[in-house]
């Protein structure tokens, strides 16, 4: 208080007193029009638009969703308090399980997962960050890229919903946010129509499918792919048909999809069982971020009029009428007495987010071991979902080479039937 009414005075001296009331005057009217400012909210959902013609089975592409960042470095200053950490790293989960049942609901794309470490020899790859999420808006950053590593999409989503979104009598059995996850999947739709055609469709395919086999076998498959200058992945040429060691990684590879598409199952389980807190966490969070934004908003106008009020008693009081001087002394008192609201308000609002706190301790991240029966042995997978995930590649890995050492000389590891011509694109 000291130091603004210091800085109050060191203002005045030079300007005359008509000037800085005059300036007060307009703190005050641009603190009123400030606050007048409001966020309009639409209850209309965005489509979901859906292939209208059949794909041909080598054209579909499969895609693979990430697990969401947490982006809690990316959490806006006026957000910070709004964030709860346990309750957005089970937003992660959430949203990447949700945008997958969008995709997949749109019968555009082959199969699609949630992917909780792997994304590297996907046909298609869907990362994202959460960048704010409290009840009312969504934001997130989403990145498409196909196997060649074309990037389709670098885009930012924002969905704000209203109240009836949280209102039983209104909502229906979609996420509030349901219009977000149709836009980000109507886009990617959008795009393969626009600019892919069959031949390249293929050519996705193939790559991917050699992406997974260098992962395993680096030597043996390095050969079939190149960096073009756009730093994209190209084929330099096809494996041959009868190419025992890429069968071999095809098995391997339906492995992987048979472990990825059980996870499936946990992620559905994990939504579903965080659905009714979840639901209720951001109902409330809703109604606590309406009132912290009121609160934030008038002790904003509070300390702007209250430094307004300063400004004119401090000129006031370079008046010689006595009764004016009065009234300055009244000005000061009263602008030290709003500002000092302004600060009782904003821990006001403090204390309606602390009791927000509570509701994010029992969502749970981590899933339960499991045990494996595979070719006659059993294993036992440990940790989180990315940790077992990480545990089952190895298995594979480990799998894939006690298959070649057996039944391939040692003398012939690094070397493959003769390569395959590429065919011409259409």
């Amino acid at each position: 208080m000291q130091a603004v009414m210091k800085a109050a005075t060191e203002v005045c001296r030079p300007l005359h007193q008509r000037t800085l009331l005059a300036a007060a005057l307009l703190l005050a009217i641009g603190a009123s029009a400030g606050c007048s400012t409001q966020t309009v909210k639409s209850t209309t959902v965005t489509a979901i638009v859906t292939e209208a013609a059949s794909v041909a089975e080598e054209e579909l592409l499969d895609v693979s969703i990430g697990i969401f960042e947490p982006g809690l470095d990316e959490i806006p200053n006026n957000r910070e308090e709004l964030t709860f950490a346990d309750v957005r790293m089970a937003e992660t989960q959430f949203m990447s399980y949700q945008l997958a049942q969008t995709l997949q609901g749109s019968g555009a794309w082959g199969v699609v997962r949630v992917n909780p470490n792997d994304l590297t020899s996907a046909d298609v790859a869907v990362t994202g960050t959460i960048l704010q999420s409290d009840g009312e808006t969504m934001v997130v950053q989403v990145d498409v890229k196909d196997a060649t590593g074309k990037v389709w999409l670098h885009k930012e989503y924002e969905e704000v919903v209203s109240k009836y979104s949280y209102d039983p009598r209104q909502r229906s059995s979609d996420d509030p946010f349901q219009g977000l996850f149709n836009r980000i999947a109507n886009d990617m739709l959008e795009y393969r129509q626009q600019n892919l055609d069959r031949q390249q469709l293929v050519n996705i395919r193939t790559v991917s499918r050699i992406q997974f086999a260098k992962s395993f076998a680096p030597q043996a498959f390095d050969q079939y792919l190149t960096t073009n200058r756009n730093g994209l992945l190209e084929l330099t040429r096809m494996p041959a048909e009868n190419d025992p060691m890429l069968n071999r990684i095809d098995n391997i590879r339906e492995r992987d999809y048979l472990y990825i598409d059980a996870l499936q199952d946990y992620y559905g389980n994990y939504v579903r069982q965080m659905q009714g807190p979840y639901t209720s966490f951001r109902r409330e969070s809703y109604a606590e971020v309406m009132k912290y934004d009121k609160l934030r908003a008038q002790a904003t106008r509070n300390m702007v009029l209250g430094v307004a009020a300063i400004v004119g008693g401090l000129a006031a009081t370079q008046s010689n009428n006595a009764a004016v001087q009065y009234s300055a002394y009244g000005g000061l008192f009263g602008g030290g007495f709003l500002i000092k609201d302004a600060f009782n308000k904003r821990d006001e609002a403090q204390l309606q987010v602390e009791t927000l706190a509570e509701l994010g301790n029992s969502l749970e991240s981590e899933i339960a071991p499991q045990t494996i029966e595979l070719d006659e042995r059993v294993v036992t997978l440990t940790g989180s979902v990315q940790e077992q995930y990480t545990q089952w590649r190895e298995i594979l890995a480990d799998i894939y080479a006690a298959e070649v050492q057996g039944s391939v000389p040692a003398s012939d590891l690094n070397t493959t039937p003769a390569p395959a011509a590429i065919p011409d694109r259409q």
